[in-house]
C-alpha cells in the first residue's frame, strides 16, 4: 500500500513539472497522510474533543465528522462543518461532539473526518457504560421488609462508570412468579456521580404480596433524554417467613394430660402475622388435625399449641406438624421447617437375668414408652415346646408411669424353653405388646451347690454354695488345721473399715492367688475416721483403726492372749478374750467386758457389731475372735483398707445376732447351749452357736 501511494505521489509531481513546462498552472490535492489529528474524551461531561491540522483553507472549504460503530460499521453521527478563517486558523480545525449529539447512544466509537474524497482517521472514543464494573447486592433476612440494596462499583479511582451528565439510577423489583412488566420501584431515582457507589434502604413490602424469589434490577435513566432506560445489573432476593426454632415439648405434666406441646419462636414475616395454625399429618401424609396457635407475647413472634391424643383419636403414630401463618394481606404461607412428634409405642429393651443364687429370673423392661405414660405392665410367661406354648402365669407391675426401668422377679420352676412377653397399658387402657424374649433354663439355673468361680468388685473368687447360699465359713469343708508349731496357716486377712467386715483368704492351689475366701466376720472398728497420730501413737486418746498393710503380730513375735487386760480411754481396765496382735495397740479380739466373767457383756454394746464402735481395735464375736486366735499363724498378712460399705467382700456381710436383756455373747462356747436355746426360744437372742460350732437362727 505504501509503495502504491509513493508511486502515485511521484506521478503527481511529474505531472506538475510537465504542466509547469507547458506554462499551465498545477492544482495538487492533499491526501490523508498530509493531515495530523488528535482526540480527547471527557467521560464525566460525555464530550469528545478532536482536531485536524494540515488543512489548506484555499482548497478545503468543508469537512464532515463521522462517528462509527466499529462492530456494525454503521455511522451513528455525520456532522458537516464549514471551515472559516475563524475556526480554521493556520490550517487547524478543532471541534467537539457529545452524547447529546449521539442521542445518548452509550458506546465505544471510531471517529474520522472526511475532506474531499479523503477519510482521515481521528481515533476512538469510549462513551460506553462500564457494566462489567457494576453489580447490585441485596442484604437482609428473608423475613425482613427492609433490605439494603447497594450499587457496587469496581471502577478505578478517578474513572467514570457512566459517561455524561443527568444520569440517574433506580431499582425495580418483581416476583419470579410474575412478569417483569409488573415491576415496581423499590429504590428511588438517585443521581449517579462519576463512579460513586449508592445505597438504598428499600421497603420491599411495597412491591407486592408474593412469597418466594424476587428479582431486582438496577436501571439507568437520564434527565436529558427520557428515552434512556438501561439495565445496569440484576440480583435476586427471597421473601419467606423465618423462625429461630420449632419444637415439640413433652413433659411429665403433659404426659399426665396425654398431650404434647408445640412452640414456634421468633416468627418474623415481611407481610406481618395475623394468625398461625398447626396442621398435623399422620405417617401416610393425611392431615388429621388443625390446631390454632396461641400468641405467647405481644409482638406475636411466639406461638404455642397443645395437641391431645384425644384430638388424634388415640392413634399411635409418628406425626409431622407444619406451621401455617396467615399474613396481614390474608395470604397463607407454610413455614419451611416442620417437626415430628413420635407418638408411637417404643418397645424398649426386655431382658431376662437369671439369678442362680435365688433360682429365679428378673424380667426388666427398660426405656419402653407409651404416649401418656405406661399405666401398668403385664409380664406373661409361656413354656415353649416346639411350636406350641403354654401360659405359665401373668405378673403385673403397677404404678409404672414415667419409669425407665420396670422389673419383676419370677421363681424358676422347671428346666426348659420359655417365652416372656411384656404388655403395656396406655392411660386410656389399651393393651400394647411392647417386647418379647425367649430364654432357656438349665439345671444350673435351678440353684447353686458346690464350688463356683465368681467375679466380685473386678476380681474372681472361688466360693462355695449350698442351696443357692454362699457359705461364709468353709473351715470344715477345707479341713483346715489350727495353727501350731507343726502347722502354719499363711492367710491374707482384709479388714474393710467402711463395711465393718473382716474376710480371711487362703491361697488357691489352682490359681496360686489368695482368691479363696475361708471366712467372713462382721466386726466393729474404731469410732474415729482420722487421727493425728501414727500407728505407734494409738494410745488412750485414740479411737482410730489405722489403714495399711501389717501382719499377725507385726513385730514378728507371737502375741496372742486368751484374755488380755486393756486400758480404756477413760482409764478403766477391760478384758478382751482371744486377742491377736496386729500393730501398735490394735488387736483382733472379742468385745471387751468390765470383768473376767463370761456374763459381763451388755446387749447394747454387743448389738453395735457391724458399725464403728471400738477404741481402735477390731471387735469381733467370741467365735470369730477365737477363730483368728486358733487358725491365723504369725506372719499372716493383715491389710486394713478404707473400703466401701456397699462392697463388704466376696462372701458378703454376715447378719449380726441381736440380743435383748442377756449378758453374754451368743457365740461364746463357754456359755451352755441349753441356756442359749432357752433364750432363743424366748426371743431374747435372734440366734446362737452351739458348742460344736453349729449356727442356729443366723
Amino acid at each position: 500500500m505504501k509503495e502504491k501511494k509513493l508511486i502515485a505521489k511521484h506521478v503527481m509531481v511529474l505531472f506538475a513539472i510537465i504542466m509547469t513546462a507547458l506554462g499551465i498552472p498545477s492544482i495538487t490535492k492533499a491526501d490523508a497522510t498530509d493531515y495530523q489529528t488528535t482526540i480527547a474524551t471527557d467521560r464525566a461531561a460525555g464530550q469528545v474533543k478532536y482536531s485536524i491540522s494540515g488543512i489548506d483553507p484555499e482548497q478545503t472549504k468543508t469537512l464532515t465528522l463521522q462517528v462509527t460503530d466499529p462492530a456494525t460499521k454503521a455511522a451513528v453521527l455525520e456532522q458537516p462543518v464549514s471551515l472559516t478563517a475563524e475556526n480554521c486558523m493556520e490550517g487547524t480545525y478543532t471541534g467537539t461532539f457529545s452524547l447529546s449529539d449521539l442521542n445518548y447512544a452509550y458506546g465505544s466509537y471510531t471517529v474520522s473526518v472526511v475532506i474531499d474524497e479523503n477519510t482521515i482517521p481521528v481515533g476512538s472514543t469510549d462513551l460506553s457504560i462500564h457494566k462489567d464494573k457494576i453489580s447490585l447486592t441485596i442484604q437482609g433476612t428473608k423475613s425482613a421488609s427492609s433490605r439494603t440494596m447497594t450499587l457496587v462499583s469496581k471502577e478505578a479511582a478517578g474513572e467514570v462508570l457512566v459517561p455524561g451528565e443527568g444520569n440517574q439510577v433506580s431499582i425495580m423489583a418483581w416476583p419470579k412468579s410474575a412478569s417483569e412488566t409488573t415491576a415496581k420501584l423499590v429504590g428511588a431515582k438517585t443521581n449517579l456521580n462519576k463512579n460513586n457507589g449508592l445505597v438504598w434502604t428499600a421497603n420491599i413490602s411495597k412491591a407486592g404480596t408474593a412469597y418466594g424469589t424476587w428479582y431486582a434490577r438496577l436501571v439507568l435513566t437520564n434527565t436529558n433524554n427520557t428515552s434512556v432506560n438501561i439495565k445496569l445489573a440484576e440480583a435476586s432476593y427471597s421473601i419467606t417467613p423465618t423462625i429461630s426454632s420449632f419444637v415439640v415439648s413433652k413433659t411429665k405434666s403433659l404426659e399426665k394430660k396425654k398431650s404434647f406441646s408445640l412452640y414456634i419462636y421468633s416468627l418474623k414475616n415481611v407481610y406481618g402475622v395475623r394468625s398461625l395454625s398447626f396442621r398435623v399429618y399422620n405417617s401416610k401424609g393425611k392431615k388429621v388435625a388443625t390446631i390454632a396457635g396461641k400468641r405467647k407475647n405481644t409482638s406475636g413472634s411466639q406461638f404455642s399449641a397443645s395437641v391431645t391424643m384425644k384430638k388424634l383419636k388415640y392413634k399411635l403414630d409418628k406425626y409431622t406438624i407444619k406451621a401455617v401463618l396467615t399474613d396481614n394481606n390474608g395470604k397463607t404461607k407454610t413455614i419451611s421447617k416442620s417437626v415430628s412428634a413420635d407418638q408411637r409405642a417404643k418397645s424398649g429393651t426386655l431382658s431376662v437375668t437369671k439369678k442362680q443364687k435365688k433360682a429365679s429370673c428378673v424380667y426388666k423392661l427398660s426405656n419402653a414408652y407409651l404416649p401418656g405414660n405406661i399405666k401398668k405392665v403385664n409380664f406373661v410367661l409361656y413354656k415353649v415346646k416346639g411350636k406350641s406354648k403354654k401360659k405359665q402365669g401373668t405378673y403385673t407391675v403397677k404404678s409404672t408411669a414415667g419409669k425407665k426401668k420396670i422389673t419383676t422377679t419370677v421363681n424358676n420352676n422347671k428346666t426348659g424353653s420359655y417365652l416372656v412377653r411384656a404388655y403395656g397399658y396406655t392411660a386410656w387402657n389399651k393393651r400394647v405388646l411392647l417386647n418379647e424374649v425367649n430364654y432357656r433354663l438349665r439345671k444350673k439355673d435351678m440353684g447353686k451347690n458346690g464350688w463356683y468361680y465368681e467375679k466380685y468388685n473386678g476380681k474372681k473368687y472361688k466360693l462355695y454354695y449350698v442351696n443357692n447360699v454362699v457359705q461364709t465359713d468353709v473351715t470344715k469343708l477345707l479341713k483346715l488345721k489350727k495353727s501350731s508349731s507343726s502347722n502354719t496357716n499363711n492367710f491374707y486377712i482384709e479388714v474393710n473399715r467402711a463395711a465393718c467386715t473382716v474376710t480371711i483368704f487362703m491361697k488357691n492351689k489352682d490359681t496360686g492367688k489368695y482368691d479363696l475366701p475361708v471366712k467372713t466376720c462382721t466386726v466393729s472398728v474404731g469410732r474415729d475416721v482420722s487421727t493425728v497420730a501414727g500407728t505407734g501413737g494409738l494410745t488412750l486418746h485414740s479411737s482410730y483403726t489405722p489403714l495399711g498393710t501389717y501382719s499377725i503380730c507385726t513385730n514378728g513375735q507371737s502375741v496372742k492372749y486368751t484374755l488380755k487386760p486393756m486400758v480404756e480411754p477413760d482409764g478403766s481396765t477391760v478384758y478382751a478374750r482371744w486377742a491377736t496382735h496386729i500393730v501398735g495397740n490394735v488387736y483382733f479380739h472379742a468385745i471387751a467386758v468390765g470383768s473376767q466373767s463370761h456374763y459381763a457383756l451388755s446387749s447394747s454394746t454387743y448389738n453395735r457389731l457391724g458399725s464403728p464402735a471400738s477404741a481402735g481395735c477390731i471387735r469381733m464375736t467370741v467365735a470369730d475372735a477365737k477363730w483368728i486366735y486358733d487358725y491365723a499363724s504369725t506372719g499372716s498378712t493383715v491389710k486394713i483398707i478404707k473400703g466401701k460399705a456397699s462392697k463388704p467382700g466376696p462372701m458378703g456381710k454376715n447378719a449380726v445376732i441381736k440380743t435383748k436383756g442377756v449378758s453374754y455373747d451368743p457365740t461364746d462356747p463357754a456359755v451352755p447351749t441349753s441356756r442359749k436355746k432357752a433364750d432363743y426360744k424366748a426371743k431374747r437372742i435372734s440366734g446362737y452357736m452351739t458348742k460344736n460350732g453349729t449356727r442356729v437362727g443366723y
